[in-house]
């Protein structure tokens, strides 16, 4: 398999996905071009390009962005949000736009996060007619964009993000019934909604055409616990399990690392370091633990 970076493990250098409400406390720290020199060097083979890297969506811009990819041997997926709740995820909301922007990438694969809302209790939601509602909204534009999709070589792959359990992904993806929309594996994501995510994992790995492969750590506090991001081997998820599943159970051939840490915002030096840090110590455990050779050796 190739081993790739989740292009958020950086986003307190600046390019990572709008997510959660997080404003970064400083300016950008990387460029496009600048972040392959650096995926060259952590011994990484691609990306998974949140839309938030891109300096602009112009496609003369993202026909250079994919140019200097393949240069530097690199291949590249394209992150995107359709940020349906409203939460203000990202900044491409539009499928057929963010098609057209991986195609004037040479990306192959769209990766589809939908961020519905879910009432509470979530552990009771399973299904909720209220998700339903928004998932038959979302099979709608996905059977729509499929063809589109398909003459450029590119798969369009809807994520279990926060918002959705396993079992409704897979209901979306036979309600599409298309060769060229399937999964994207979040390795921790099934905790969000309450779910098992070892189950979750092998539950969407058959369907699956891509990964975010990451690790978290569950720490007790006085007043319950907190999940918080870890570098790859060093959280509570059984990431040798998620790869073998991936290997065995799958026809992905890239593991796509996602780092995402709890760092002082009032030291940029110490947080970059961090960031960098923790994704080293994971390419160390995918290629050296887990065996993750680069492709072709």
């Amino acid at each position: 398999m190739k081993l790739g970076l989740h292009t958020y493990s950086l986003n307190l250098h600046g390019i990572g996905q709008a997510w959660a409400g997080f404003t970064c406390p400083w300016s950008r720290q990387l460029s496009t071009f600048q972040l392959f020199e650096l995926l060259v060097d952590l011994d990484l083979e691609g990306a998974h390009l949140d839309d938030g890297v891109l300096e602009h969506l112009d496609a003369g811009f993202l026909q250079e962005v994919g140019a200097a990819a393949r240069e530097a041997g690199l291949y590249l997926e394209y992150n995107f949000s359709m940020d349906r709740g409203g939460f203000g995820i990202g900044i491409q909301h539009d499928l057929n736009a963010a098609v057209q922007t991986a195609g004037h990438l040479g990306a192959d694969i769209v990766k589809v996060g939908m961020e519905l809302r879910r009432p509470r209790p979530v552990a009771a939601s399973r299904f909720h007619p209220a998700v339903i509602e928004q998932m038959e909204k979302v099979a709608e534009l996905l059977t729509a964009a499929a063809p589109q999709a398909a003459d450029g070589g590119i798969r369009l792959a809807v994520e279990n993000h926060c918002d959705t359990f396993s079992e409704e992904i897979l209901w979306l993806l036979d309600r599409v019934d298309s060769p060229v929309v399937g999964a994207c594996i979040d390795t921790v994501n099934g905790l969000h909604v309450t779910e098992d995510p070892m189950a979750a994992i092998e539950r969407l790995a058959p369907r699956a055409f891509t990964n975010h492969f990451r690790d978290d750590r569950i720490e007790f506090q006085r007043w319950g616990f907190k999940l918080v991001g870890a570098a790859v081997g060093e959280g509570d998820i059984d990431m040798r399990r998620a790869y073998e599943l991936f290997r065995d159970r799958s026809t992905m051939d890239r593991i796509n690392i996602e780092t995402e840490l709890e760092t002082p915002l009032d030291d940029m030096r110490r947080a970059l370091e961090m960031e960098i840090d923790a994704i080293r110590r994971s390419v160390i455990y995918c290629r050296e633990v887990l065996g993750i050779r680069r492709f072709g050796s």
